[in-house]
C-alpha cells in the first residue's frame, strides 16, 4: 500500500529521547520487507502464479504482515520525529517533498517511455486533455487517478501502487496540525488522550471500509474513502504516539522482537482465518502489529546497517515492481514461478539504481540545506 519516506534518525537536540536511544535502527530492513511483502503479492496475482497452492504457509505468514501499514507505522514514527527536529515548516516541507518527487518523476517518466514503447501512448492520446490532465496527476498528488486509454495495459493501471503517494504526502501535511493543535503547549497526559481519540476515530473508518460499510472492493464509494487518510491515519498515529512517547515506550520494544511477533502473528492469523472476529481484536492486533514492527526496528539494531549497507532502496522497489509487472503481464509472461524472481530481480536493480543516481543525491541535499537552516 504505502511507503514510509523518512531519513534515518539522528541525534538532536530539539528530541533528547531520539537523540539517546535511536543511533542504530533497522527501519531501512524493515521498509524492504514491507516492499517485498508488496511486490510479492501483486506478481502471485497479476503474473497468475499459483502462489497459495506452492508456498502456502509463506503466504499466510506474509499474509498477516501487510506492506502498507508497516509503512504508515514507521513513518509516522519517523515523520513526527523528523518535524521535531526541525520545528520548521519550511524545511520540513521542502525534505519531504525531495524525499518523495524527484524519484517519482523520474518513474513515471520511465513508465510512459514503457507505455509508449508498447504502443499504448498514439499521437491522438498524447495530444488529449485527458493525457495532460493524467500527467498533472502524477506529478502532483492524484495519483490514484487511471485514464481509459490505459485500461488494456498490462494489469489495467500503469502503477496502481502509487495510491499510497497522496495519502503520504497528507500525513506529511497533517503533522504539523497535529503538533499545532494536540500537542503544542499541552500536557503529556492530555496530549496522548487526544491523539488517541483521533486514533480511534481512525480505525473506526478503518474497520468499517473493510467490513464493507462502503461497498465491496470494487464499489467507487469505498474507493474513493480509501485514497484518504480517514482510514489509515490510525495507524500511523500508532507510529506517532510510539515516538512521542518514546522514554516510556523504549523499554517495551527495544530487544524484545520476540515478544511481539509472536502474539501478533498468532492473533492475526486467526483473525484472517475467521477464527476470532471483531472490532477490538482488530485493533489488538494492530497494537501488537505496530509494536512489532518498531520492536524490529529496535532490536539487533546493527542487522540492518549489515545486510543493507545503508542502502534505502525500499522507495525505489515499491516505486518500480509495478512498472515490470504490467510489462510481464502485457507480454503474456505469465503463469510461470520464473517470472516472479526476474520481476523481483529488475525491480531491485531499478531500487538500487533510483536510490544511488535519484534519492541518495536528494538526501544529500536535504541534509546540506538542514544544515544551513
Amino acid at each position: 500500500m504505502t511507503q514510509a519516506l523518512a531519513e534515518p534518525l539522528r541525534p538532536s537536540p530539539a528530541s533528547p529521547a531520539v537523540r539517546v536511544s535511536t543511533r542504530e535502527n533497522n527501519f531501512d530492513l524493515v521498509r524492504i520487507f514491507a516492499a517485498l511483502q508488496v511486490a510479492v503479492f501483486h506478481a502471485s496475482a497479476h503474473l497468475q502464479l499459483p502462489f497459495e497452492s506452492a508456498w502456502a504457509p509463506l503466504a499466510r505468514v506474509l499474509r498477516v504482515f501487510p506492506g502498507v501499514p508497516i509503512f504508515f507505522v514507521v513513518s509516522g514514527f519517523l515523520i513526527s520525529a523528523s518535524y521535531e527536529r526541525r520545528q520548521d515548516l519550511r524545511p520540513y516541507l521542502r525534505a519531504r517533498l525531495l524525499r518523495i518527487y524527484p524519484a517519482l518523476w523520474i518513474c513515471f517518466a520511465i513508465s510512459l517511455l514503457v507505455a509508449g514503447a508498447l504502443g499504448f501512448l498514439p499521437r491522438d492520446v498524447l495530444f488529449s486533455p485527458t493525457f495532460a490532465a493524467w500527467c498533472v496527476a502524477q506529478v502532483t498528488f492524484v495519483q490514484f487517478f487511471n485514464p481509459s486509454f490505459l485500461r488494456d495495459f498490462g494489469v489495467g493501471v500503469l502503477n496502481g501502487s502509487l495510491w499510497t503517494i497522496p495519502v503520504e504526502l497528507t500525513f506529511y501535511l497533517c503533522v504539523p496540525a497535529l503538533h499545532a493543535l494536540l500537542v503544542r503547549g499541552r500536557a503529556r497526559r492530555a496530549s496522548n488522550a487526544l491523539l488517541i481519540a483521533v486514533t480511534l476515530a481512525s480505525f473506526a473508518a478503518g474497520y468499517a471500509m473493510e467490513t464493507g460499510v462502503f461497498g465491496p472492493p470494487g464499489a467507487q464509494q469505498r474507493k474513493l474513502v480509501q485514497v484518504t487518510i480517514a482510514p489509515h491515519l490510525y495507524l500511523f498515529l500508532l507510529g506517532m504516539l510510539a515516538q512521542l512517547n518514546w522514554a516510556e515506550v523504549e523499554r517495551l520494544l527495544r530487544g524484545r522482537f520476540l515478544l511481539w511477533v509472536v502474539p501478533y502473528t498468532a492473533l492475526a492469523m486467526a483473525l484472517h482465518e475467521q477464527i476470532v472476529a471483531g472490532p477490538l481484536l482488530t485493533a489488538l492486533a494492530r497494537v501488537l502489529l505496530a509494536g512489532t514492527v518498531l520492536s524490529a526496528a529496535f532490536s539487533a539494531r546493527s542487522l540492518s546497517a549489515k545486510v543493507l549497507r545503508r542502502q534505502d532502496v525500499s522507495y525505489g522497489f515499491y516505486l518500480y515492481h509495478m512498472v515490470f509487472i504490467n510489462v510481464f503481464v502485457e507480454m503474456g509472461l505469465v503463469g510461470r514461478p520464473m517470472y516472479l524472481f526476474t520481476v523481483l530481480g529488475m525491480t531491485v536493480l531499478a531500487a538500487l539504481a533510483s536510490w544511488r543516481l535519484v534519492e541518495k543525491p536528494m538526501l544529500a541535499l536535504k541534509l546540506k540545506e538542514t544544515s544551513r537552516a
